[in-house]
């Protein structure tokens, strides 16, 4: 699907008022449907973006006489990504400024050794369930009614650019109906911190994989933290039914806010069958952009 921002960009380019000769594609974890009318602006849930090699053109025979016109953007995953890629966008390579409060990737959760609760432990580390992004995620495991927090370090973030339109989103894998509630933490003291807190029907209803987005507008602040984090903290909390089991795949901060005219997602895909990319070895990716005459 070329989404609106797509049209516009292509109508520009068509007349000569924007360049396209850099192009990237993107991939994600997301398998919700493409939006229909084209109001799709990012993808559900991104964890890798690299430059399109190169670019061919495709026409075919549609058997009625016409024929089907498109062009394919091709690139290479180095053999160190791995995860289930469900959906695939393309982009332009520049883009009119530079957002230093651009969506940003925080973390893959496959580390367990940067990641530990009060007394030091570090959590559990899975290769089952399937993880999404990566090779292994991280697990906690919570005991009934009560709340288990990991913190681990991280590179400076400064989130005083982002607004409250921007948004946190979270990948994890849910494998029982005990999850209470799970809170991200971003600290910027040991002691103070900002908190976005996911439960209600999207914790209490279904399990498997999950992809929650909370906006920045509802982040709740303990202490009074600066804008500049240096820590990440979870926390997941069991109902009194059980012990809960949670999985967690990822964690970004996505920019919805900044319009850019020249800057976007022209096309997003979603792949009617998963592809594994494992670790290892390098794989070819096609994206073919339909155009329609």
């Amino acid at each position: 699907m070329i989404t609106k921002f797509g049209r516009r960009f292509i109508a520009s380019y068509l007349a000569g008022m924007t360049s396209f000769s850099r192009q990237d594609i993107a991939i994600g974890i997301d398998s919700t449907s493409v939006d229909a009318s084209g109001n799709d602006t990012r993808l559900g849930f991104e964890f890798y973006r690299l430059p399109a090699s190169f670019g061919s053109i495709d026409i075919q025979s549609d058997g009625l006489g016409g024929y089907t016109y498109g062009v394919i953007y091709k690139t290479t995953l180095p053999q160190d990504v791995s995860g289930v890629i469900r959906e695939v966008a393309l982009y332009p390579s520049t883009r009119t400024s530079i957002n230093n409060y651009d969506s940003k990737f925080i973390t893959d959760f496959e580390n367990n050794i940067i990641w530990q609760d009060s007394v030091g432990a570090n959590p559990p580390i899975v290769t089952s369930p399937t993880p999404r992004i990566g090779s292994s995620m991280i697990h906690v495991n919570c005991g009934q009614s009560f709340t288990k927090e990991y913190i681990a370090s991280i590179s400076p973030l400064d989130i005083s650019g982002y607004s409250s339109k921007d948004s946190l989103t979270l990948a994890f894998n849910q494998a029982d109906a005990n999850l209470s509630s799970i809170v991200i933490k971003f600290y910027s003291s040991d002691t103070a911190y900002h908190y976005a807190t996911f439960s209600g029907t999207e914790i209490s209803t279904g399990t498997g994989n999950k992809i929650l987005e909370r906006l920045l507008s509802t982040f709740q602040t303990s202490g009074s933290p600066t804008s500049l984090i240096t820590k990440v903290g979870i926390s997941v909390t069991a109902t009194s039914g059980g012990t809960t089991n949670v999985y967690f795949d990822g964690l970004r901060i996505n920019d919805e806010d900044t319009f850019d005219p020249k800057f976007g997602m022209i096309g997003r895909t979603v792949l009617p069958t998963p592809l594994t990319k494992v670790a290892g070895k390098p794989v070819d990716i096609e994206y073919r952009l339909g155009l329609i005459f």
